[in-house]
C-alpha cells in the first residue's frame, strides 16, 4: 500500500484537482462512447458538450455536474451500470469522476459534502460489489469522516476490502484509523494483509 494515500480529511488532495478531473472530462468522446441508459434532458445536454472546446468550457461542465446536486450522483451511478470496463456505461464513469473531482476543489466544502454523502448512501444500495468498487474510489477522492462508517462496513467483503482501505487512508484521521484497526482481529486471507499493512502506514 502506497503510504501517500494517508491524510486528513482537509488535507491536500484537492489541491490540483480542478485540472486534473476536468482533463478527465475533456478526454470524454460524446459520439463514439455508448449509454447504458437513457440520461435524463439535463444531463444528456451535458453530455453533448463534452469533450469541452477550452478551458472555459471545462469549467463550464463542471459547474453544470455539480449544480444538479445529488440527483446527478445518483443518475450518474445508475449509467455507470454494474459491469467493469463495460462500454456502455464509459461516459457516465467518467462524468461522474469528474464531478466528484471538481466537487473537491479546494474552498467547495458544500459541494463536496453533498456528493460525498449520496456516494456513501449509494453502498447501502442493492448494487453490484464492481459498482461499489468504483463507488469507493471516488470516495477515496472526496470522502471525509462522515463516510468512514460506510466505509468500515465493506472492510469484511474480499472484494471490497481493498478499494475501502485504500479510501480510508486518504480520508485519515482517527475515526478512519480506528475503523480498520478494530476489523483486523476478524480479518482473514487477502483482507488480513490489506489491513494489517494499513495499520503499520497508520502507526
Amino acid at each position: 500500500m502506497d503510504k501517500s494515500h494517508s491524510g486528513s480529511s482537509t488535507g491536500s488532495r484537492p489541491a490540483a484537482v480542478t485540472a486534473a478531473g476536468l482533463a478527465v472530462a475533456a478526454t470524454m468522446q460524446a459520439a463514439n462512447v455508448a449509454i447504458a441508459a437513457e440520461p435524463s434532458p439535463g444531463l444528456a445536454a451535458i453530455f453533448q458538450r463534452i469533450p469541452a472546446k477550452s478551458p472555459e468550457g471545462n469549467q463550464e461542465i463542471g459547474e453544470a455536474l455539480v449544480a444538479g446536486g445529488a440527483e446527478t450522483v445518483r443518475e450518474l451511478v445508475r449509467l455507470v451500470g454494474p459491469e467493469f470496463g463495460d462500454s456502455a456505461g464509459a461516459m457516465p464513469k467518467q462524468a461522474l469522476h469528474a464531478l466528484v473531482i471538481y466537487a473537491s476543489r479546494p474552498g467547495s466544502d458544500k459541494p463536496r459534502s453533498v456528493v460525498a454523502e449520496t456516494l456513501a448512501k449509494e453502498l447501502d444500495a442493492d448494487h453490484s460489489d464492481e459498482l461499489k468498487a468504483f463507488i469507493v474510489r471516488q470516495l477515496q477522492l472526496c470522502g471525509r469522516d462522515q463516510e468512514v462508517s460506510s466505509l468500515a462496513r465493506l472492510l469484511e467483503s474480499d472484494r471490497l476490502c481493498e478499494p475501502a482501505t485504500q479510501a480510508l487512508l486518504a480520508i485519515g484521521g482517527s475515526a478512519a484509523t480506528n475503523a480498520i484497526k478494530a476489523a483486523l482481529p476478524k480479518a482473514t486471507g487477502g483482507r488480513k494483509i490489506t489491513l494489517s499493512q494499513a495499520v503499520d502506514l497508520t502507526s
